[in-house]
């Protein structure tokens, strides 16, 4: 081995120890059809990897890339959704430079243990596709040819695509059958906790050219052909799931709660007579499905709370009652399309202007990246609908003038008696002694517009909700085993 790859692989091996836990492939619970459109349950509630990384970038418009990894007994599905402004492909040949079009790819390693058996996936915006195969046992030419390789793209089939004005983003879904990676993965289909390396690019394009990844790259490597940096993903049989019950069990749950509960506690989950409110703004010491099942299925020992006759599975739904109304947004099922709110989210919405998510997005606003598990639906709702009658602290707009004679509009981050520190809208923050400032002009209005359902079309408005439900930092899934009707 030479002293460079020798370098190299160091280099790689620190920075492969400082990465981030394994992403987690779920099994998709229903059938993906590969349209390009990614509007399947499952799609929807998959989590994404993660923002891709711009590891030698110099200079243009960073455009993020949000991508997804489904699998099922036969398939491997991938999802890329690029932002784009500047749209442009026109190699149609099968195995082309794609890559000097808008292109997304994914490099698979499927034996971490030999990560240098890998295996390439290329295409463009309008569907060319270029592989190859890395393995030591391979001996054919360079180019491969995967079989039953299933894909869509956003302009799949077109003879080219220029740029537009209206260009904003595209989308490629595919499923790789994984008997493809029968000589090299532990087990096809894979088993639970099987683990893989891969990485996922985007580059090309004429105009504001893209070169982003999701994998970090150490100083001096220049090349996707890096398999050491593939990042660990692991395969789950459970399918991504926002763990919500159906609004049909919920309603079901609240009868049989007002039918059999009433005694005690108040309608609907108010306070009763002899038993608390069971939604207040309080600390709650059951607060699992389970832990409230064998409170109420068992009772409480030294309280007034007795055991219920009631079956198994009408206990379940007066738990799913009970559970909707302390529940988050990201607890709520929902009607609308979160992949598709997120375009809305970050494109004519204009939403990421003022707020980040996930450390992508403006500063003017609250960070969203937790939301969905903070708020209710219902507060979301009304967020986006209803003027609040009061500016949460740190986002007071203001109108300052210094003793310079230099004009700052933003938001007030804070004030006390002697300073004052403004975020403007370019997203520079002052930091201002009261001696510095002439005048100061408190603005009575929230900068948040209100007018979404207005402005937005319903469908359009439920997919920006939804999308916001689903914004939750994910703990690790407790190891606990359970009963369910």
């Amino acid at each position: 081995m030479s002293l460079f790859r020798l370098l190299i692989a160091a280099h790689c091996a620190l920075l492969l120890s400082a990465q981030p836990r394994p992403y987690e492939i779920f099994r998709t619970p229903s059938p993906i059809q590969i349209d390009g459109k990614l509007d399947e349950p499952a799609w929807q509630q998959a989590p994404s990897v993660g923002d891709f990384q711009f590891p030698w970038f110099e200079s243009g418009t960073r455009e993020q890339t949000v991508a997804k990894l489904l699998w099922d007994d036969n398939y491997l599905y991938v999802s890329w959704q690029a932002q784009d402004k500047h749209i442009s492909a026109y190699v149609t040949e099968r195995h082309g430079p794609v890559s000097k079009d808008d292109c997304v790819e994914i490099f698979l390693s499927p034996n971490p243990a030999k990560v240098r058996n890998y295996y390439t996936f290329e295409i463009n915006a309008i569907g060319a596709m270029l592989n190859r195969n890395r393995a030591d046992w391979w001996t054919g030419p360079p180019t491969w040819e995967p079989e039953g390789m299933l894909y869509r793209t956003s302009f799949h089939g077109l003879p080219k695509k220029d740029e537009d004005p209206t260009d904003n983003g595209w989308i490629v879904e595919a499923a790789i059958p994984l008997k493809n990676f029968a000589r090299d993965a532990a087990h096809t289909p894979p088993h639970e906790g099987d683990q893989w390396r891969l990485n996922l690019q985007r580059l090309g394009g004429r105009t504001n050219a893209q070169l982003s990844s999701w994998a970090s790259f150490p100083p001096g490597v220049r090349s996707f052909h890096t398999p050491e940096v593939f990042r660990p993903v692991l395969f789950r049989h459970h399918p991504p799931t926002a763990n919500v019950a159906s609004a049909e069990t919920i309603l079901a749950g609240r009868e049989i709660y007002n039918r059999s509960c009433t005694m005690c506690h108040g309608p609907d989950g108010a306070a009763g007579d002899r038993g608390p409110a069971l939604a207040a703004r309080r600390r709650y010491l059951r607060t699992t499905e389970q832990q409230l099942f064998e409170a109420i299925k068992q009772g409480i020992p030294g309280t007034l709370m007795p055991s219920s006759p009631l079956p198994e599975a009408d206990v379940w739904k007066m738990v799913a009652f009970i559970r909707s109304l302390r529940a988050t947004a990201f607890e709520t099922p929902v009607s609308g399309n979160p992949a598709a709110g997120e375009s809305v989210f970050l494109g004519k919405g204009r939403c990421s202007t003022c707020h980040m998510v996930n450390g992508r997005g403006g500063l003017v606003g609250p960070d969203l990246s937790n939301i969905g598990a903070e708020r209710s639906l219902r507060y979301l709702t009304e967020a986006l609908t209803t003027p609040r009658p009061h500016i949460p602290p740190g986002f007071q707009p203001v109108d300052v003038v210094t003793t310079a004679g230099q004009r700052l509009r933003g938001t007030l981050k804070n004030e006390h008696n002697f300073s004052l520190q403004i975020l403007d809208h370019a997203g520079a923050l002052h930091l201002l002694t009261r001696d510095e400032v002439r005048t100061i002009t408190y603005g009575t209005r929230s900068p948040m517009p209100t007018d979404f359902d207005k402005t937005l079309t319903r469908p359009e408005f439920d997919n920006v909700v939804a999308y916001l439900s689903r914004l939750a930092r994910q703990p690790d899934a407790p190891r606990a085993n359970r009963r369910r009707p």
